[in-house]
């Protein structure tokens, strides 16, 4: 390890705790009743965006928890965060049980191996039913200890504050039998949480320290960079000078953006920092590529996204959940993706490449840009809820997607006489010989089976009397505009067609 230590000693170290489960079943507001903060309100539709880390006390325990968001577009942060955790929380709501996103972060926790325990929240529901959820948890792996498992379990309303004591004594329990230590006198590793371009101080990071300590004015190697912390507050936005073992921190003004989920390594000095630097390997290089069919490959259309977010984890997120719309029906090709607001730089590259949709996730747009976009016919989608943002994104792909033509055949026509050609139109009599046929029906021509083209039914006549339809057995007047001519003996096979939208 490249951090020189000032003392070897190590100590007791708070656990690092991943809250992790469906969307909408309660983490956020379990960690709201710790933290005595009405964070969930604040979170567009009462869904976490992106990832978060809070400290929470106990009695003279420290906790550091980290709030994952439950959206399946999330997956990847989800799975970094459990391979930084100690201890997981698998939040189940007890009145709706095992869920798409239940069954993923079970996964994902057994995938890494750490100790968790399963609370069933809001059970203060009259439809709540946690026997019921322990048998679906049992069907997905995870047998509870009341069922002879191994998996603690607590049963808590995170709205009334049912329990969560227990819940917290069962973390401190299982970390406990981990043995944490760390030592608070080295120089800090830890890693990146999160990442986003604050208007006022610039690059910002979200860092959780996992062993030493984290000192203003350290230098960090963060993606082969080298940063001088300047600017750094704690999980509460209040300035820090030293943040220990297990603490997030926030560091602000930053000069490149880290990556999501990269190891941080702190030094007490720069000589230091860019010796380790030499000491790195070079860096790998991966030719640019771009997502989705741009060559017209099975001439598939190809939607053309520039793509602006918040932070770096979301960006992430969303890209990939964008990638995953492409198919052999529509390819996905994300031409910029970046953090920031949506400025006139993103519509002049739109109109510059050849239908581009502008996606912008919790992100502003200035009314003169956005004035600049509407003159240029440039689609601009925003929002500030994943799953409703790429619902957006799906319904406009739909509209470049060729649709189905579902055709119905709704009758046969025998021409027993033409009266009189004049270029393609023609006027015949015949009878109806099966089902009806309609005006504006559309009508292939067959002679001895065999199609010989097209004609389109302009008018319809009965007994000298124009009509709408008519049925089998009766004999009409037909208007036809068709290239074809048409002899008596002809069959028309009329019938109607229907657009359907595809679904992605």
């Amino acid at each position: 390890m490249p951090n020189t230590e000032e003392k070897t000693e190590s100590i007791e170290r708070p656990p690092i705790v991943v809250v992790m489960g469906h969307i909408d079943h309660g983490k956020t507001t379990i960690l709201d009743w710790y933290r005595k903060a009405n964070v969930v309100e604040s979170e567009s539709g009462g869904i976490t965006q992106h990832i978060g880390a809070y400290e929470v006390a106990h009695g003279d325990k420290t906790i550091t928890f980290i709030d994952t968001p439950g959206h399946e577009a999330f997956s990847k942060i989800r799975s970094r965060g459990a391979r930084i955790a100690d201890v997981a929380i698998l939040v189940v709501a007890a009145d709706e049980g095992v869920k798409p996103q239940t069954k993923e972060a079970i996964d994902i926790i057994l995938q890494s191996n750490i100790p968790f325990v399963v609370a069933l929240n809001k059970i203060d529901k009259p439809e709540a039913n946690p026997e019921r959820v322990k048998q679906e948890l049992a069907a997905a792996n995870v047998v509870v200890e009341s069922y002879g498992g191994k998996a603690p379990s607590v049963e808590v309303s995170a709205r009334k504050g049912t329990n969560m004591d227990s819940l917290l004594e069962t973390i401190l329990l299982l970390a406990e039998l981990q043995e944490l230590k760390a030592n608070p006198h080295k120089n800090a590793i830890g890693v990146v949480l999160e990442t986003h371009r604050d208007p006022k101080r610039g690059i910002s990071a979200t860092f959780l320290v996992q062993d030493g300590s984290l000192k203003r004015h350290d230098i960090i190697v963060v993606s082969r960079s080298l940063e001088t912390i300047k600017i750094m507050n704690n999980f509460r936005g209040e300035h820090a000078d030293r943040l220990g073992p297990s603490s997030p921190a926030l560091i602000a003004g930053l000069s490149q953006v880290p990556n999501v989920g990269e190891l941080f390594l702190a030094f007490s000095s720069k000589p230091k920092a860019q010796e380790y630097i030499k000491q790195l390997p070079p860096p790998s290089v991966i030719s640019p590529q771009r997502d989705g069919n741009v060559s017209g490959e099975n001439e598939r259309p190809v939607f053309n996204i520039i793509l602006k977010s918040d932070v770096a984890g979301s960006k992430e997120a969303i890209e990939e959940s964008l990638k995953k719309f492409s198919s052999d029906m529509v390819g996905v090709n994300i031409i910029r993706s970046e953090m920031g607001d949506i400025n006139e730089d993103d519509v002049k590259l739109a109109l510059a490449t050849h239908l581009v949709t502008i996606v912008g996730f919790k992100v502003r747009i200035d009314p003169s840009v956005r004035d600049l976009a509407e003159q240029q016919n440039i689609h601009i989608i925003t929002g500030d809820v994943i799953y409703r943002l790429l619902d957006d994104v799906k319904e406009q792909m739909r509209e470049i997607i060729p649709p189905i033509i579902q055709r119905t055949s709704v009758g046969k026509l025998k021409v027993l006489k033409l009266f009189k050609k004049d270029g393609n139109k023609q006027v015949i009599g015949g009878r109806v010989e099966e089902g009806s046929i309609r005006k504006a029906a559309k009508i292939d021509i067959v002679r001895n089976k065999e199609t010989l083209g097209t004609a389109t039914l302009l008018q319809l006549q009965s007994q000298k009397r124009e009509v709408e339809e008519i049925s089998a057995g009766n004999e009409c007047g037909m208007l036809v505009d068709s290239s074809t001519a048409i002899r008596e003996g002809d069959i028309f096979d009329i019938y109607t067609e229907e657009k359907i939208k595809r679904a992605i």
